[in-house]
């Protein structure tokens, strides 16, 4: 009787051993998040939602700019999947707590944005001074990433050299013919073969200018994919697509990572 117990209680050791350890391993991928607040001068309190690993290493820093549809559960849900990868990410957000699914009321929401471009540049401009605040931050390793109308801020941010190495554009809008003589972020671009708003030519011309300058830039056009291939604001996008989703994903974290690993 006193052997079995003695094999009971070594076994059980082992077993509470394995979960720790299950649990500690676990836990540096266990985003921490919550809706934050942080100060732009022209509009006061902003809010915005933070997800990071809970580690007090430096990390690098990412802000990410939402479709025109708004701060919703699918950019929060982007927001912590970077910070399973060792990211603090601050998603950011232009439309002042408003959200929505209808396309009409997300295109009067962006028309308000773009009506005001220098108050959006400072929430922007805001939430990258946030996140240099921050200890857990590396002040030399911030980038930013955006979808749709968040992935043409996120090509302003470069372009406007607002202080990041990488700049990720998701089916964003950009100009072919933009001066880009003060950009210094590293440029990495996802796009839709399909994509009725953005011309692929435009994006190989545009494609042949960031050739052209300083840095590493890289674009890539998925075959056979609708504008909106990565996002999924609700279960109905038809346009998303898993297997062109998961390899952007994937291109993004390689990109960030051997742009980041020269700072």
């Amino acid at each position: 009787m006193k052997v079995v117990v003695k094999k009971f209680i070594k076994h059980s050791v082992i077993i509470n051993m394995r979960n720790i350890l299950l649990i500690l391993i676990m836990g540096l991928n266990i985003a921490w998040s919550q809706m934050i607040s942080y100060h732009s001068d022209s509009t006061g309190e902003i809010m915005g939602y933070l997800s990071k690993p809970k580690t007090n290493t430096a990390l690098p820093g990412i802000i990410l700019i939402h479709e025109w549809w708004g701060l919703n559960q699918d950019i929060k849900n982007k927001a912590d999947e970077f910070a399973k990868k060792g990211y603090v990410a601050l998603a950011v957000d232009l439309y002042q707590g408003k959200s929505t699914t209808s396309p009409k009321e997300a295109r009067n929401l962006a028309g308000r944005v773009r009506s005001n471009i220098g108050e959006a540049f400072e929430n922007l401009e805001s939430a990258l001074d946030f996140l240099k605040s921050l200890d857990n931050v590396n002040k030399n390793k911030l980038a930013s990433v955006g979808w749709c109308f968040g992935g043409g801020w996120s090509y302003q941010v470069a372009k406007n050299n607002l202080d990041v190495k990488a700049s990720i554009i998701y089916y964003g809008r950009f100009n072919p013919e933009d001066d880009l003589s003060i950009m210094r972020a590293n440029i990495l671009g996802h796009f839709a073969e399909k994509d009725r708003g953005i011309k692929i030519d435009n994006v190989k011309e545009f494609q042949v200018k960031l050739n052209t300058l300083n840095g590493e830039h890289e674009i890539y056009i998925y075959p056979n994919t609708m504008h909106g291939f990565a996002s999924r604001p609700n279960e109905n996008n038809n346009a998303f697509d898993k297997a062109a989703s998961d390899e952007a994903w994937r291109r993004t974290i390689v990109f960030l990572e051997k742009t980041f690993s020269k700072y």
